[in-house]
């Protein structure tokens, strides 16, 4: 039975990036032009959201602590990988989607 439930989180994972994917290449691919830069700008945090989830659910038994000696090690790096993950976001995915951003956000 652990086997069963071990077996299908790990296909939540894999279906949250597959799905993070589509998602992204759907609204960023072949829908660009029907949605304004400012929307797809705020829609990008959703393909983000789902990636991470998915990325942090499929790592997490290879990096799970094993003693109460090693949590902060495991914060650390657990933070530095969201921080890698986030930056990745932030300076080449979003200047792809709206390379003047500053005029993306203006209402």
């Amino acid at each position: 039975m652990v086997t069963f439930k071990k077996s299908t989180t790990q296909k939540i994972y894999w279906i949250l990036l597959i799905l993070s994917v589509i998602v992204g290449f759907v609204f960023y691919g072949a829908l660009k032009e029907q949605f304004s830069l400012q929307f797809l700008v705020f829609l990008s945090g959703v393909p983000f959201f789902l990636f991470v989830t998915g990325f942090f659910g499929l790592l997490w038994p290879k990096i799970k602590p094993a003693g109460d000696e090693v949590y902060i090690s495991h914060a650390l790096l657990i933070g530095l990988i969201f921080i890698v993950l986030f930056f990745i976001h932030v300076w080449i995915i979003l200047p792809l989607i709206c390379p003047d951003f500053g005029a993306c956000l203006d209402v």
